[in-house]
């Protein structure tokens, strides 16, 4: 969200990510509440994808979001927050806006979700849910016009709930990744967006000889092949500055490239484009 689209092959850039699963409570730590549970099944027909499942009003506070995909390509369930009364079609129009570089609406918030998931897989992602209108949006699609839509309210004014601790982090700023506890295998992972634009991160192995120069150069250019191994890429959905969430990531041993491409609230090039690519060596 909030992006300039790259090429397909490089990773799409709106497209939050990863291979989630999480179960209900997970964690010691953070909140012991045990979380709203927010089942969505996504389906195809023709060209066209459609959610089922989506309440029409959930509780504030933890939520665990899951995301079933039952159609043919990969799909997700990025979340948006609304201020005041805004349709589908107005928060699709603003986030294609940033597309070209344009602003963030002050009445649009990245409020995580799932992120890519592959046909026949289920993800799951758990964070808080604050109060408000809120739209599930799958930015996947070619089409996002076309792509599965779902809206519902969350009621309650208590104070929101933290999602809970988790083995490894990734913390987001300006501009910058930091992690800890990432290993090959199953990582359960606590990412936390602490700067003040929105951000998400998207992993990719890097391709053997291959350097995160390499990443750099393309990023900027988007000629040549991909110097990373794009169709391995794992990531989170896209939150607003202090949110957070815990999802769970495969990583193989090796090296990896950590990347976001979200623009900054007042708009201009992706994040990428300001130096926030790292190198993460997996073990």
């Amino acid at each position: 969200m909030f992006v300039v689209k790259p090429t397909r092959p490089m990773l799409v850039l709106w497209t939050p990510i990863a291979v989630l699963l999480l179960v209900a409570g997970c964690g010691q730590g953070g909140s012991t509440s045990r979380p709203e549970p927010l089942n969505l099944e996504l389906t195809e027909s023709g060209d066209r994808a459609s959610y089922s499942g989506a309440p029409r009003e959930v509780p504030a506070g933890l939520a665990r979001i899951s995301l079933k995909n039952a159609g043919k390509a990969p799909h997700e369930a990025q979340l948006v927050r609304v201020d005041g009364e805004h349709s589908a079609q107005e928060v699709l129009q603003a986030i294609g806006g940033t597309e070209q570089g344009g602003r963030i609406p002050a009445w649009l918030h990245a409020a995580g979700g799932v992120s890519t998931t592959g046909p026949g897989q289920t993800n799951t992602a758990v964070q808080p849910l604050e109060e408000g209108t809120h739209y599930v949006l799958d930015m996947e699609s070619e089409d996002p016009s076309k792509g599965a839509q779902a809206k519902f309210d969350v009621k309650g004014g208590g104070g929101v709930a933290e999602p809970p601790d988790a083995p490894a982090t990734i913390t987001a700023s300006e501009y910058k990744f930091e992690t800890a506890g990432l290993k090959a295998g199953s990582n359960r992972v606590r990412f936390e967006n602490a700067g003040q634009e929105p951000h998400h991160i998207i992993m990719a192995p890097l391709k053997r000889g291959k350097t995160i120069d390499d990443v750099r150069a393309f990023a900027r250019t988007e000629k040549g092949e991909p110097p990373v191994e794009e169709e391995k890429f794992v990531g989170t959905a896209v939150l607003d500055g202090g949110a957070s969430q815990v999802v769970d990531l495969e990583l193989q041993k090796g090296k990896y490239v950590g990347l976001c491409f979200i623009t900054d609230r007042k708009g201009g090039p992706p994040h990428v484009a300001k130096g926030m690519v790292m190198e993460v060596k997996v073990q």
